[in-house]
């Protein structure tokens, strides 16, 4: 029985209501797709020069804005960054400047103030060092064929204005990208407050963990790494009264991350990171971000796969499949026409060879009785070697193909020496062991008796369903007052999952997931979906089960709830209770009300 005959996909929608910011969930279920296992990288550089206003001169006679490695301390506002205690490396951290030819070279502290062809930095040319700072080191996963990564830095690295009259650090960045392309990059931030209006102010800024200093969207998650522009552009912050206004309007209006700016607005650098109208705001969007790393995972063995082995009738057509047959730098290119210096695909043969056949061998072409023969090559290889006409094959890009074959002997080929066979090697005279298969077959005589006998398959016997343990899915109560926002909390009530199936032919997995709608409060009021975030969490289960990711408020650099989220997923059958904490955070600015939202709870079995 093929195993889509006994899965089943189903939904389930509740209706809930939120209560004065007070938010109400409920259910459906939809599916996603499976994914390999992402790579284990420990080899991550992260290069970012945060934007070219942290690389300028200052407007302060003789001071510049500069980039450190490590931690440039400060006992007093009139304390600098200078030669002597600026850093160039510090631990897995190194400051590197803009070359003329494009390259990167260590940093100097003289460099600080010229540009990449020595030029002197001032506030009328408009300049900037280009500096960047590196961190090398970084530990985590990435999974190319689905798009994520999350990468953990260890290191540090100071940005200074006016040459250290107002400073701030930047500590363990770790980036996160989802499976859309978007992505944060979080660490902890550290400095000194002080104020332009009040020139003795100065004091040590308690640090602050997670805070997002980029958002990102459209990475391209390659097995070497991604270069990505940071969001700036577009984007809005609100801002605490007195501050300087933000300017929305021109073609370099934007701002970094609300809490990066939060904490900069305590460092007295606020404004230099939101478009201001002053002639600083060209400066201001942030520079390219560069991620490194080594993610190709380790080559396939060439496998190959023959639909039927035994007991073969004469003319019977088999299917014949290969995989991981890819190409391997100059090892796999011809050596003769007509594919000489080109990858030369694979020979796929029916015939009877000897038992030492291999080129790698040093066996001759006599030792290798072709009876019929196949060249898998490259789609665009095909031509070349004669097209379909003469047995090319299409080899993909991903080393995979699939051939029929009709085999038939002859009585003088039936009592020659060798062993009948699907062999497999490299063709245009190539060289080349790991091409190098076989795959025995026999043919049935005349007085056999043929019965093809399929694996013994059990009949599959259980259910799966899920149901919320209670009448209320959620309420976030009422919002309460926190700097410019208003939040609230709560705790999706536990989902019930039972999952007792069992039997058939392929493993029972299950995914549960889940959206909301935007909230909406009788008045007319509203606000986006994407404002609520949540925390999985699994309550018992067996291993097979885990949680979601956590999934942040947009307003606090995350992605939200407002597209669908994995809440808990298992790989094989297993009953669970799962649910997940809930965090809403939104504008202050929302209008008071009592606002619900419909959340869709989405199971895939």
């Amino acid at each position: 029985m093929d195993s889509s005959t006994h899965r089943h996909r189903f939904a389930r929608v509740t209706a809930a209501s939120l209560a004065a910011a007070a938010l109400a969930l409920g259910g459906a279920l939809v599916a996603a797709p499976a994914h390999a296992v992402g790579t284990t990288i420990d080899d991550a550089v992260f290069r970012w020069g945060l934007n070219a206003e942290a690389n300028a001169a200052a407007f302060a006679p003789g001071t510049v804005n500069l980039l450190s490695a490590g931690i440039v301390t400060a006992d007093s506002s009139a304390d600098r960054v200078t030669a002597s205690n600026w850093k160039q490396s510090d631990g897995n951290t190194r400051i590197l400047k803009l070359q003329a030819d494009g390259s990167y070279a260590a940093a100097t502290f003289a460099g600080l103030r010229t540009d990449a062809n020595g030029t002197t930095l001032t506030t009328g040319n408009g300049l900037n060092s280009g500096h960047i700072a590196e961190i090398a080191g970084g530990t985590g996963t990435v999974d190319v064929d689905a798009g994520t990564a999350e990468i953990q830095w260890t290191g540090s690295f100071t940005s200074a204005f006016y040459s250290g009259m107002t400073r701030s650090w930047i500590t363990d960045p770790k980036l996160t990208i989802a499976s859309d392309g978007t992505g944060t990059v979080t660490a902890t931030l550290g400095g000194y407050g002080t104020s332009m209006d009040d020139p003795d102010k100065f004091e040590a800024l308690t640090p602050v963990a997670n805070v997002v200093i980029a958002t990102l969207t459209g990475v391209d998650v390659t097995p070497t790494g991604f270069t990505v522009t940071p969001d700036y552009l577009g984007r809005t912050v609100t801002l605490p009264a007195g501050s300087v206004a933000q300017v929305t309007t021109g073609s370099t209006a934007g701002a970094f991350p609300q809490s990066f700016v939060d904490f900069q607005i305590a460092t007295g650098q606020g404004s230099y990171w939101y478009s201001s109208g002053g002639s600083a705001d060209a400066r201001k969007p942030a520079s390219a971000l560069s991620i490194a790393y080594t993610a190709t995972p380790a080559a396939s063995t060439p496998t190959v796969t023959v639909s039927k082995t035994t007991g073969i009738a004469q003319g019977e057509t088999v299917t014949v499949t290969g995989s991981g047959f890819l190409p391997s730098g100059t090892a796999t290119d011809g050596v003769r026409p007509p594919l000489a210096g080109q990858f030369s695909g694979t020979y796929v043969v029916f015939g009877k060879f000897a038992d030492t056949w291999q080129p790698s061998a040093g066996a001759a072409s006599s030792a290798r009785s072709v009876i019929a023969q196949k060249w898998a090559v490259p789609a665009a290889s095909m031509a070349t070697i004669g097209g379909a006409g003469s047995g090319a094959i299409e080899l993909t890009a991903d080393g995979t193909f699939s051939v029929d074959l009709a085999l038939t002997t002859t009585e003088a080929q039936n009592l020659a020496a060798g062993r009948f066979g699907i062999y497999t090697y490299a063709g245009s005279g190539t060289v080349y062991a790991p091409f190098e298969t076989f795959t025995p077959i026999s043919f049935a005589s005349s007085s056999d008796v043929i019965v093809e006998v399929p694996a013994w398959v059990d009949a599959p016997t259980g259910s799966f369903g899920w149901a919320f343990d209670g009448s209320s899915p959620a309420s976030l109560g009422t919002a309460v007052q926190d700097g410019a926002n208003f939040t609230a909390s709560g705790t999706l009530t536990n989902i019930v999952v039972t999952d007792t199936r069992a039997g058939g032919t392929a493993p029972y997995t299950w995914s549960i997931s889940g959206h909301v709608g935007d909230f909406a409060s009788p008045a007319d009021g509203s606000f986006a979906s994407d404002l609520l975030g949540w925390k999985p969490k699994v309550v018992t289960a067996g291993q097979s089960v885990t949680a979601g990711a956590e999934i942040a408020s947009t307003r606090l650099g995350g992605t939200g709830l407002g597209t669908s989220r994995v809440l808990a997923s298992s790989t094989a059958a297993a009953s669970a209770t799962i649910g997940a904490d809930l965090t809403l955070v939104i504008p202050g600015t929302t209008p008071a009300g009592d606002y619900t939202a419909k959340l869709t709870i989405t199971a895939l079995q």
